[in-house]
């Protein structure tokens, strides 16, 4: 399985989720939004008298219905995504990801999460050390990012092991827990 793979099999399940109305607070789910586009230049521009950054694709997009209604009736969150493979694993560092999803906090995005997806091949120890190091690199600098580090089991199925933020199962927890994460980092208003 690819990365680009994984998003668009994530991609369904949400939708398959939100059509369920398993999550009457879910809005929208959107993936691979390029923030490069010409409309949304003209946007920035205005605001920020300048080019965009490069390399402003956001994997995936949630829209929540926002109970607090704190700025607005919307809590809009971005996802990083990055995969890992038994090839990669020597290539990409533990924190891979990380400077995209901080650049994303100047989007306005009510929230921010980093997935770390490893391949079923992958040993759980090596996993563990991955989790351990960026979980702890997100607290010890207060990050207002939720981290996941999950292992896919089943790749038809999209069946996974979460190792961070905590052992969960289940593309319908990692929904509940992104609202959940994002609706407390939005009424603490840390960006």
């Amino acid at each position: 399985m690819s990365e680009r793979n994984f998003i668009n099999k994530l991609y369904e399940l949400i939708l398959k989720e939100k059509e369920l109305g398993k999550h009457g607070w879910l809005r929208s789910v959107y993936k691979n939004k390029n923030l490069s586009t010409k409309d949304f230049q003209d946007i920035w521009s205005e605001w920020w008298k300048g080019n965009l950054p490069p390399r402003t694709e956001v994997d995936m997009i949630l829209v929540f219905e926002d109970p607090m209604e704190a700025l607005d009736k919307a809590l809009i969150g971005c996802i990083e995504i990055e995969y890992f493979s038994i090839k990669d694993i020597t290539k990409k560092n533990f924190y891979e990801g990380l400077q995209q999803v901080l650049a994303f906090s100047i989007f306005g995005f009510d929230g921010l999460c980093l997935w770390h997806m490893f391949s079923p091949e992958i040993e759980e120890n090596v996993i563990v050390n991955y989790a351990n190091t960026m979980g702890g690199l997100i607290s010890s600098f207060n990050l207002p990012i939720l981290y996941f580090a999950t292992k896919i089991l089943d790749e038809k199925e999209l069946r996974m092991k979460c190792f961070e933020p905590s052992q969960i199962e289940g593309v319908e927890y990692f929904i509940d827990w992104l609202n959940s994460y994002w609706v407390d980092e939005k009424t603490e208003t840390r960006f």
